[in-house]
């Protein structure tokens, strides 16, 4: 970002970010205050670690992905899957094969190393954790050709 007067150049933070917060950020630096959306908003304004106002930190939460479409390129990590972000951890759920990965992304920012056998309860809290939002968000998933039954949740198998 370049913001002469406003940012200092190459600031970093160890703060996770997801693209979803930029909307917001950029509301907050026009002074937007007054705005309606046909959504609500999903992310949170990161102004303050970029103008380093204050120390306050984002908020923990979560971080949530679903892609359930196929998309034409094939390979590995690409095909309908979702991911939740907790913390250090992150969870990939990939909804034809019901295969999961789990990374701590502190460590492992290159996802080299699954996680998932020496985990069961992270990987088992994350997977309720990953359906219950899909759940009450109403997030879609893919059906198997076969049978044209949805696939199941990542709490479900």
């Amino acid at each position: 970002m370049k913001w002469p007067g406003k940012v200092e150049a190459k600031t970093k933070t160890d703060e996770y970010l997801i693209i979803e917060d930029f909307f917001p950020t950029m509301l907050e630096m026009a002074e937007v205050k007054e705005y309606e959306t046909i959504q609500p908003i999903d992310g949170v304004s990161f102004l303050h670690l970029l103008t380093k106002t204050n120390k306050q930190k984002i908020p923990n939460r979560n971080l949530y992905w679903n892609f359930p479409n196929l998309w034409g390129n094939e390979g590995p990590g690409i095909g309908p899957t979702c991911t939740i972000r907790s913390q250090d951890w992150k969870l990939i759920y990939y909804y034809e094969t019901g295969h999961k990965e789990l990374f701590n992304s502190t460590y492992d920012i290159g996802e080299t190393n699954n996680l998932i056998q020496q985990n069961p309860h992270i990987t088992k809290k994350l997977s309720q954790d990953l359906g219950n939002y899909l759940r009450e968000v109403g997030g879609q998933r893919p059906k198997f050709k076969s049978t044209g039954e949805p696939c199941p949740w990542p709490d479900e198998v």
